[in-house]
């Protein structure tokens, strides 16, 4: 018997918040951590002025050290130069702290028994860069399974995790992020129009869940459901996939109460 429960998808009971600076005595210290706080929170490059007024802070100084983290390689200009991104170094940092063994033995034990419930293959996956990373992965004993490797990167439009991570970002973002039309095509039921995609995003957006019907790789259904932190950000994707036609439509759709648990169980285990 499983563990998971079915639930409901939470509420932004917790909303994030960004701590914002009064007066001037707060440490040079304090301000950049603040800088890359704003910055590891954001789906998207942020220019010079949105930085400084989500902290309070005057524009010079917000360049000075923002200067000085680009230089010390923990953020990068955008292509364009006017807008701030985290660098792969700092992207690198964070992946090693979801790594680490306290976090992800926890990890790993829920998706066991989320593997175990679903009787289908089951990722942790990340939004890095303008890709999908999987970070973890626990395989089905189904004798027929597709074959990913943790450590690798998928695109975002025609995955689920990936669509997933888009739904959260407005219209003009995910353009940004997935570039120009027609996108790249990986099977004839990849969507490479942004009338069909966007058409998908909303649907993802009302129904908090996402599927990738061999848009990837032909014969490969999947499912995705949001995992968020304690300001109730989005910052992975639990997803579980399966060959057709074993793992159809309606049973991914079938599952996502029981992602949605495990989602939570995971949630859990961050705050604690």
């Amino acid at each position: 018997m499983h563990k998971f429960s079915t639930v409901s998808t939470k509420t932004s009971s917790r909303l994030a918040s960004v701590t914002v600076l009064e007066g001037s005595k707060s440490s040079m210290a304090e301000k950049v951590l603040l800088i890359l706080e704003v910055i590891a929170n954001s789906e998207f490059p942020l220019t010079l002025e949105h930085i400084s007024s989500s902290i309070g802070l005057a524009k010079p100084t917000a360049f000075r050290l923002l200067n000085t983290l680009v230089a010390q390689g923990f953020v990068e200009r955008d292509p364009n130069g006017r807008r701030f991104q985290p660098s792969a170094k700092f992207r690198l940092m964070g992946l090693s702290l979801l790594s680490a063994d306290s976090i992800r033995s926890q990890r790993v034990a829920v998706m066991k028994r989320l593997v175990e419930a679903v009787g289908e293959t089951c990722n942790f996956n990340i939004l890095d860069g303008n890709e999908v990373l999987y970070l973890d992965r626990i395989e089905t004993s189904a004798p027929i399974r597709l074959h990913i490797d943790p450590g690798m990167h998928v695109p975002l439009h025609c995955t689920a995790s990936g669509k997933l991570f888009l739904s959260f970002m407005s219209d003009q973002q995910i353009k940004r992020i997935v570039g120009a039309e027609p996108l790249q095509s990986h099977t004839s039921k990849t969507m490479t129009h942004y009338n069909t995609l966007m058409a998908e995003i909303d649907k993802i957006r009302t129904r908090a869940y996402a599927l990738d019907n061999c848009e990837y790789l032909e014969g490969s259904i999947c499912v995705a459901v949001p995992v968020r932190d304690a300001k109730n950000k989005v910052f992975a994707a639990l997803a579980a996939h399966g060959p057709t036609p074993r793992f159809t439509l309606k049973l991914a759709e079938q599952s996502v109460a029981i992602l949605r648990a495990a989602a939570l169980e995971l949630e859990n285990s961050l705050t604690q």
